[in-house]
């Protein structure tokens, strides 16, 4: 999907749609480019603080196995030019 031509007009779609109804904390990443993204791609300290929540949250919530933060970063880091 992050191939098609129908991913750019999802992203302009997303960014319309949350200016529109989130305009006081709708954030974006420069140049609509989620590879930019803090939220996907957190430095350090941010990072740190994203896995201990997404670890206590998968532990509360998942009933089998999931992957760890690094795996999902991992991931990530895989398809980064895409974004």
């Amino acid at each position: 999907m992050l191939n098609s031509m129908e991913y750019p007009s999802i992203k302009a779609d997303y960014d319309q749609i949350s200016r529109t109804h989130f305009s006081k904390s709708y954030f974006y990443p420069d140049d609509m480019s989620f590879a930019k993204s803090d939220a996907l791609f957190p430095r350090s300290e941010l990072a740190a603080t994203i896995k201990a929540e997404y670890d206590r949250q998968c532990k509360m919530l998942c009933y089998g196995p999931y992957p760890s933060w690094d795996e999902i970063q991992a991931r990530l880091q895989n398809i980064r030019t895409l974004l």
